[in-house]
This record gives C-alpha cells, sequence and structure tokens, in this order.
C-alpha cells in the first residue's frame, strides 16, 4: 500500500479564504446591497462556493483514485464540501430558489450522514438538518421536518405517514433524556422542540404543541441568561456572535408560537364552520391521548409559558381576541430580528401570517362593519409588502400577495353588497365604495393573472397543478367583479359587462386546456358557462335602452 497522503497546508488555506469571503459577503456586505439587487452580496458568495465545491469534487475524486490514504484525506474534503452545501442551501432558500436549497441542504446531510457523530462533521450535520426541517415546518409539511428531526438522533426514520405518531414519541423520549441528563445543547434543543411542535399542531394536539414550545422558550431564555453573563474568556466578537445566534433562534422560537396561535384560529374556525365527522373522530381521539405521553419532567418549569395561551378551541371571538393578542406580541418579536432590509423574505413570510390573523379574526367578528376593517386591514398586508418588494426578485411572495390582496377585497364587496341589499335607501357613497372595492380586487388579481404569462400571451410552462388552479380562478373572481360593479351610466354597464363576459370566456377555455387543474372546479365551471350564455342577452338589452 502507498504511504499516506497529506492535504497540502496551502490548499487548506486557499479553501479557507475563499469560505471566509463568502460568509464575509452574506453576514455583513450584504446588509448594504441596494434596494434594486437585493441579493447581490448573496449571488457572489454563491459563485464563490460553487467554484470552491467544484474543486472539492476533483480533489476528492483525486484523493479516491489514488487510494493513498486511511480515509482521512477523503473525509477532510467530504466534511469541507458539506459545509460548502450547507452555506449554498441557505443562500438559495434566502434568495427564494427553494428546491434548489433543500437539494444542496440534502447533498450536505449525505455527504456526511455516516460520520455524522464525528466531531469535524456534526456542525454541518446538525447545520443542514436544522435549516431543512425549518423550511419544511414553515411550508407545514410536518412529516419530511418530523423525519429530518429524527434523523438527527438515529439512522432509522419511521418514513410513513402511519408512523409519524411513533416517531414523534421518539423525538419527545430524545429530548426529556438529553434534559434529564442535563446533556443538551441549548439552541439544538430549543430549535428540535419547536419543530416537533409543529407536528402536533398539525395532528391538532394543541396541548401537546404549546407544550413543546414552552420547553424551548424556557430553554432559549435560560441560554439568553448564560450568555448575558460569560466571563472575560472570550473575546468581544465572540460574545457578539453567540448574541446573534440568541436573536435569531429566539426569533425562530417565537415565529413557531405565533403559528401554534394561527394554527388553532384556523382549526377553530374549520370546526365552526365544517362538521366533518372524521376530522372531530380525529381530534377526540388526540384528547384521549395519554397526557403524560409526551411530557417533559416535573421538575421543568414549564408552566409559566403554557398559561400564557389557551390550547382550547375558540368558540366566541373573545375567545379568538386573547389568541389575536398572543400572536401579535410573537409576531412582532420576530419582527425585531427579520428586518425588510436585511431578511425581506423571511419578513414577508411573518407579514402575511399578520394577514392571516386578521382573516381568521373576521370570521369571529360578528359585526359586519367590523368584519370588513379586519378584511381591509388584511388587505393592507399585503399591499405593503407590494410596495417593499421587486417582483423581479420576489416574483413567488408577490404572487401571493396579489392573490391574497384579491381575495380580501373580494371579501370586502360581499359584506358591502350585503349591506346594500338590506338598506332601505341606499346613497351614492355606498355604491361608490362598493365599486371602489370591486377596483381594487381587480387590479391585484389582472397582476396575478399576468405575471404567469408570456410575452407571446400564453401561461407559462411547467406551473404546478394548484398554481394552475389559482390562477384559473382567477379569471372566475375577475368575470364576477367586473359584473357585481353597479352603475346607473349605460355605456358603464355595458363595458362591464362585456369584461365580465371576457373572463368568464377565458375561465372556461383554460380550463378545456389545463384539464388535470380543472378537475376540482366543476361547478365554477358550471356557472361561468350559464354566465356567458346569459351576459350576451344582457348586454343586448342594454344596446337597446343606449339606441332609445
Amino acid at each position: 500500500m502507498a504511504s499516506a497522503m497529506v492535504i497540502p497546508k496551502e490548499i487548506l488555506t486557499d479553501y479557507k479564504e475563499i469560505y471566509e469571503k463568502a460568509v464575509k459577503l452574506v453576514n455583513e456586505e450584504s446588509k448594504n446591497d441596494p434596494a434594486d439587487d437585493p441579493y447581490k452580496s448573496h449571488y457572489t458568495a454563491r459563485d464563490l462556493l460553487l467554484g470552491m465545491k467544484e474543486m472539492l469534487k476533483n480533489s476528492l475524486a483525486s484523493v479516491l483514485a489514488e487510494e493513498a490514504d486511511d480515509g482521512k484525506d477523503d473525509l477532510v474534503y467530504q466534511v469541507i464540501q458539506a459545509f460548502v452545501c450547507r452555506d449554498l442551501g441557505r443562500i438559495y432558500l434566502f434568495t427564494e430558489e427553494t428546491s434548489t436549497g433543500e437539494a444542496s441542504l440534502r447533498e450536505c446531510i449525505d455527504l456526511i450522514k455516516g460520520k455524522k457523530t464525528r466531531p469535524e462533521a456534526i456542525i454541518a450535520y446538525l447545520g443542514a438538518v436544522n435549516e431543512l426541517g425549518i423550511a419544511y415546518a414553515n411550508r407545514m409539511e410536518y412529516k419530511q421536518s418530523l423525519e429530518l428531526l429524527t434523523e438527527v438522533e438515529t439512522s432509522q426514520v419511521y418514513g410513513h405517514l402511519g408512523e409519524l405518531e411513533k416517531s414523534a414519541q421518539y423525538c419527545h423520549m430524545t429530548l426529556k433524556r438529553q434534559y434529564s441528563a442535563q446533556t443538551y445543547e441549548p439552541i439544538d434543543f430549543a430549535l428540535n422542540s419547536a419543530t416537533l411542535s409543529q407536528y402536533f399542531i398539525g395532528q391538532n394536539m394543541f396541548k401537546e404543541a404549546r407544550h413543546h414550545l414552552a420547553a424551548a422558550t424556557l430553554i432559549i431564555a435560560e441560554y439568553e441568561s448564560k450568555i448575558s453573563h460569560t466571563d472575560s474568556s472570550i473575546s468581544e466578537q465572540e460574545c457578539q456572535d453567540l448574541q446573534e445566534t440568541f436573536k435569531h433562534r429566539y426569533a425562530d422560537v417565537a415565529r413557531c408560537w405565533s403559528k401554534y396561535g394561527l394554527a388553532l384560529l384556523a382549526a377553530s374556525k374549520e370546526r365552526l364552520f365544517n362538521d366533518d365527522d372524521e376530522k372531530l373522530a380525529t381530534d377526540a381521539k388526540n384528547l384521549q391521548i395519554d397526557s403524560n405521553k409526551y411530557c417533559f419532567p416535573p421538575d421543568m418549569p414549564l408552566e409559566n409559558y403554557e398559561s400564557r395561551i389557551s390550547c382550547d378551541y375558540c368558540l366566541t371571538f373573545d375567545d379568538a381576541k386573547e389568541v389575536y393578542h398572543f400572536v401579535i406580541k410573537w409576531l412582532d418579536q420576530a419582527k425585531e430580528y427579520y428586518k425588510p432590509d436585511s431578511e425581506a423574505s423571511e419578513y414577508a413570510k411573518i407579514i402575511k401570517d399578520f394577514a392571516e390573523l386578521y382573516e381568521h379574526m373576521a370570521f369571529f367578528e360578528e359585526d359586519p362593519s367590523n368584519q370588513s376593517k379586519m378584511q381591509k386591514r388584511r388587505a393592507k398586508y399585503y399591499e405593503e409588502l407590494l410596495e417593499l418588494l421587486n417582483p423581479s426578485f420576489y416574483l413567488n411572495i408577490c404572487r401571493e400577495c396579489w392573490y391574497g390582496a384579491g381575495l380580501s377585497y373580494c371579501a370586502i364587496l360581499d359584506i358591502k353588497l350585503d349591506c346594500f341589499k338590506s338598506s332601505a335607501s341606499p346613497n351614492p357613497q355606498e355604491l361608490h365604495k362598493i365599486n371602489q372595492v370591486c377596483q381594487h380586487a381587480i387590479k391585484h388579481f389582472k397582476s396575478f393573472i399576468q405575471s404567469y404569462i408570456e410575452k407571446d400571451g400564453s401561461i407559462k410552462a411547467n406551473i404546478d397543478v394548484d398554481e394552475q388552479k389559482t390562477w384559473l380562478y382567477s379569471h372566475f373572481h375577475l368575470g364576477r367583479l367586473h359584473y357585481k360593479m353597479i352603475t346607473p351610466d349605460q355605456k358603464l354597464q355595458l363595458e362591464n359587462l362585456s369584461n365580465s363576459l371576457k373572463y368568464y370566456k377565458a375561465f372556461t377555455e383554460e380550463c378545456v386546456k389545463l384539464a388535470e387543474a380543472s378537475k376540482s372546479l366543476q361547478a365554477e365551471i358550471g356557472v361561468c358557462r350559464e354566465m356567458v350564455n346569459l351576459l350576451p342577452i344582457k348586454m343586448s338589452n342594454v344596446r337597446k335602452r343606449l339606441e332609445k
């Protein structure tokens, strides 16, 4: 066997310089990026890391071809490559390239999965797992998130949805054991407990979710106290890094708390709105779960945190109002860290959570005037983001905001139309407000539709079925909005009816082209076909009156 190779120090120094330059670009220089190019530093860092990744692959291939060492060199190359993949994943997620980012994080995990307990590999491994787990949890993909969390402790993951409860039990027991033995790393414990809470939220197990979020908050609060009293043995820069890590992860725990409140409101609304026997049976089963099954040790002081929010379903506006104030507090806390100038994508998620909160509260509010005000607040949050973000860089977020704002104004329209119909003597001001709401909704739905259109007028390729469905539904909304506009001017009436016909026809025609997406829109297709037959008759009558 040939003698063992040793990686030249010069090569490691080159890698170190490239890596440190990329880290500086992301952590420091990105804060000064211009508003019209918000990802400038991140893209530069990405290109540096991609070049470094290619060099590492070539070096690793040479080492393996030589078969000249005892595995130490290839481990070093793999670990450095894993760090690069982890950081690339973070950059891609930040720049809204979600699928590429998740693939890069998964590549990091796969590179060192068999060596994850080695001191050299564990930081990159845990970093990638946590980033990917949080990304899944933010999309409410609890199965993937929980599987990742389980991977931290065991290589044998319960991979099927039916095994999720076993996986949750295992994760909880691991956290419980770590706490009892006092062998946990505070930030990892807090993030893992918070991530596990998202699984419980998905199962409507709000008591268990609250319990794990309380544990996450307790541990991260103790961590803050600890780093606030560090001795002089660490440098000022290290102290700042510790504070930065705390602020970042505390903001993530804050977002998990806000998701808890939003999910509790959504589940409460669903129960009141739709008596789904299967869902009610599942909830009843969850209520019968042994209360000690997912409990941390009694000496873990969680009551202070658990007592701040209910785990019971909301039945009245007053119930919902308590949850509302709780969610507002935690969203404001998250905003303290995630700023629009430095963390625009994460900031946007928080603002969208504010919008969702007002949507839920409008459901519980009984007064139509207050319902309308809440829907208006909901729309304003979306519009705030549309003013802030450039669609060239944040297209997916802008699409969500255009559609969300359009739905908000549709809800306001329905409220105002009900009041208008019940009014004994409607006045011109009310008519003006109705038409104004219609115009706001129309503007947003048009922007949404146009964002999917190519220069030749065709819909863009590679759009998934759910997006196609939403795109189709926007045409349906536009047809209805033009039809609902009220005016005594018969020329304007004719124009509104013509626009209504245009969008109803577009809806039916596009549904034929997008057959898979339109399968669940059969009721809307029926309505549109009726309107396509009815509207020409109405338009003809208006023309006759104009001729007179």
